[in-house]
């Protein structure tokens, strides 16, 4: 750096900004690099944040050089930009004191790369109106971000039901579900977040909306004689929504309500199972919910049926017939399969050179392991439909 009485001028200014501009990507990730290195909380954050981080990165580098060759100040629109993203963060549970310090890290370090690439084209005084520039945006940064981040935790502790709504719905919407993110909030609502969840869809065949209240009587049902049990509730589309840490007892559908319960969900499945298992709700025939709630094989099939939303058959049979595909079950699921090709226990059994009385003892145990009855119209098609899929596939 030079100590040239007077300032390189616009001009000159204009070079070093298109000569940082030029090198954005390095500019950036060394900002992000800067960041994740410094602060535990941006050390963890998914791709999408930090591709979020890093675009932010670049366009305050972008603003801070505008500002230092034209000798202005942040304006309206900066700020409120600085606001949102503010309130944005509040609402993924970062920690205020971590989004600041993200913020003067990210100076120093932008500070330090324009003196880097700017070399002996920097005079004293243009340094020094760089750090003004620095130093008073910084300020009125924070200002902002400490108003909208403030705003948003707000809004968010100042009703913990619709902060658990809000959490059940970005769940089964696919919203801010990065490891961090739900950590974060997580951490806010004092919760541990299972790894895995069983969900609960109910909804009612003539278009009634469920209410806060039936969703509150469905999750009463959830087995949880400690207490400990998690449940998240909303409502969408008019149906209830619940996910459960435990499996519910009893959730017997009515001529008031369709039901339907997926157990063990991932995280990362709960958008596409809840996707499924609300269309199933809504569109499956009355006879499915004749022995009970819709599991996820029924799901699977209307979803299959219907052609929307998109499932692979594969997916569905091996679903439908999970319990028979265990190690051991394979006569089982071979008895069966016989009998819905031949639709006789007597053929059935001729074709396998099976005594009547032990092809009868297949079918009694496929109807024990797979919880379906043959007699059942809904349960015959389910079975039919899986093994004929499953022989396709086989081919």
């Amino acid at each position: 750096m030079t100590e040239r009485s007077t300032a390189v001028g616009q001009t000159e200014r204009a070079r070093i900004q298109q000569r940082v501009v030029a090198s954005r990507t390095v500019v950036t990730e060394r900002i992000s690099d800067a960041i994740r290195r410094q602060i535990p909380a941006y050390a963890t954050l998914g791709d999408a944040q930090r591709r979020e981080t890093e675009a932010i990165a670049a366009w305050g580098v972008q603003r801070l050089l505008e500002l230092w060759v034209f000798g202005t100040s942040l304006d309206e629109a900066d700020l409120r930009q600085f606001h949102g993203i503010g309130v944005a963060r509040g609402t993924d549970g970062r920690p205020l004191f971590a989004v600041l310090r993200a913020y003067r890290v990210a100076a120093v370090e932008a500070s330090g790369l324009i003196h880097e690439m700017a070399g002996d084209d920097l005079t004293l005084d243009d340094a020094l109106a760089l750090n003004r520039v620095l130093l008073e945006s910084l300020d009125e940064i924070s200002e902002v971000l400490f108003a909208g981040h403030t705003s948003a935790t707000t809004r968010l502790t100042g009703d913990r039901a619709d902060v658990v709504r809000a959490l059940a719905d970005d769940l089964v919407t696919g919203r801010q579900t990065s490891t961090a993110a739900l950590a974060d909030r997580s951490e806010q609502l004092g919760i541990a977040l299972p790894s895995r969840f069983g969900l609960t869809v109910v909804g009612s065949p003539d278009g009634e909306e469920v209410t806060a209240g039936e969703v509150a009587r469905f999750a009463a049902a959830v087995d949880d004689p400690d207490g400990d049990a998690l449940v998240l509730t909303t409502t969408r589309s008019g149906q209830g929504v619940l996910l459960h840490s435990r499996p519910v007892v009893d959730a017997t559908p009515s001529a008031r309500w369709r039901v339907c319960v997926v157990d063990d969900v991932a995280l990362a499945d709960l958008p596409a199972t809840f996707r499924v298992a609300s269309a199933a709700v809504r569109h499956a025939p009355a006879e499915a919910f004749g022995s009970g709630p819709l599991d996820e094989a029924d799901a699977l099939l209307v979803a299959l049926l219907r052609g929307e939303p998109r499932v692979d058959p594969r997916t569905f049979a091996s679903t439908a017939l999970r319990p028979l595909l265990a190690p051991g079950q394979a006569h089982v699921l071979e008895g069966l399969s016989a009998y819905l090709l031949t639709g006789s226990s007597t053929e059935a059994g001729r074709r396998l050179g099976l005594h009547p009385q032990s092809m009868r003892h297949r079918l009694r145990r496929s109807r024990a392991v797979t919880g379906r009855d043959l007699a059942d119209p809904w349960d015959h098609l389910v079975l039919r439909t899986a093994t004929t899929v499953l022989a396709i596939a086989a081919d």
